[in-house]
């Protein structure tokens, strides 16, 4: 898969913020309650930030495909926001798993989204996916990426964007170091950086990151089991076994995102296949391959469900919920549902006004 078919092409519209903590879970309650929330002056107001910020956390919730972007009904020129379904399945605090985004899995899932296509971080695809190197500066990651978004038929972003695309990836992975004072932007950590994928290289050398490849005491294998059956769910209906080599070396598969092996791959799908039935490994003519008995995105709810069964032991009712595949982040509400939810919240405004 090339760039142009795995991203769309935004750069910088993070507003140079990386995802603070709580602003996912913030953006998904504020679409939950009114689709319209950030378009109204009020937005700095009810989110506690400034109005860069209102746009960075709308952008980083649709990043992470926890909120979708549509068309007002009946203002098409204007844009409203809902939660999509695995935004729902995941943070709705009546229904969902992980609210608080307490697990490092949901953590894990929500960064394998925002890279899973279509992404609107064409640089991180870049850096997770084709940049081959493993030790590296910021200014030779810079030069790949500007070159390679060169080479496509987009309209050329300005250098400076790709640069702050650059940055922001490094201080929401890794804490950027800096020759002068530090900012508070600077200080505040991104829950991303838990993930512990790229880190500081050892030696004087501050200035200078690596990737961290294979195992990780923070990656659990519902995580990688679930990206692996999102991935497998979204290659088509009717798809039910694919290679474990392509799950850990095609562009845009588990293995580039996470950046882990085939043999860690064998490993998280052989623990999940402990919790879940319709999940094993099979080896025809010796090669290793994912196999389901039934539809990858119903597998990938079980296996959420078992990592969450003692958290929420009710969450029986998301079996109508679609958590993988492309069904997965389309808006979790219908036309008329929207439309309700738009009335109540413009007549709460309203109220609140008189």
């Amino acid at each position: 898969m090339t760039l142009e078919q795995a991203a769309i092409p935004i750069f910088a519209n993070h507003q140079t913020f990386h995802p603070r903590f709580g602003w996912i879970k913030k953006a998904h309650d504020a679409a939950v309650t009114d689709p319209n929330a950030f378009n109204r002056k009020s937005a700095p107001v009810r989110l506690g930030v400034g109005k860069n910020m209102v746009e960075a956390i709308r952008f980083w919730a649709m990043a992470t495909k926890v909120v979708a972007r549509r068309p007002h009904p009946e203002r098409p020129r204007l844009s409203v926001y809902t939660p999509t379904h695995i935004g729902r399945a995941l943070l709705d605090d009546r229904v969902g798993l992980d609210p608080y985004i307490e697990d490092l899995a949901t953590l894990w899932i929500l960064h394998w989204l925002a890279l899973a296509e279509r992404t609107v971080l064409p640089v991180w695809y870049l850096t997770f996916n084709d940049f081959g190197a493993v030790e590296f500066t910021y200014d030779e990651l810079l030069r790949y990426c500007v070159g390679e978004i060169a080479a496509t038929t987009w309209s050329q972003p300005m250098a400076s964007s790709v640069q702050k695309d650059v940055d922001c990836l490094l201080r929401m992975y890794s804490r950027r170091e800096t020759t002068g004072r530090q900012t508070i932007d600077d200080l505040i950590d991104s829950p991303f950086r838990e993930l512990e994928l790229i880190r500081p290289s050892p030696g004087r050398d501050r200035s200078r990151f690596r990737f961290v490849r294979g195992k990780k005491r923070t990656l659990p294998a519902a995580a990688i089991t679930y990206a692996c059956l999102d991935y497998l769910a979204r290659k088509g209906q009717g798809t039910h076994t694919i290679s474990l080599t392509r799950l850990a070396v095609d562009p845009g598969s588990p293995g580039m995102i996470m950046k882990i092996t085939e043999q860690d791959i064998a490993d998280a799908i052989e623990e999940s296949t402990n919790a879940v039935t319709d999940l094993r490994i099979v080896r025809p003519a010796g090669s290793r391959q994912l196999a389901v008995n039934a539809a990858p995105e119903l597998v990938a709810l079980a296996v959420l469900l078992a990592r969450h069964q003692d958290r929420r032991p009710d969450a029986h009712h998301l079996s109508e919920i679609d958590v993988a595949g492309p069904a997965s982040t389309a808006p979790a509400l219908s036309d008329h549902e929207l439309h309700c939810a738009i009335n109540k919240a413009d007549k709460q405004q309203k109220d609140d006004a008189a």
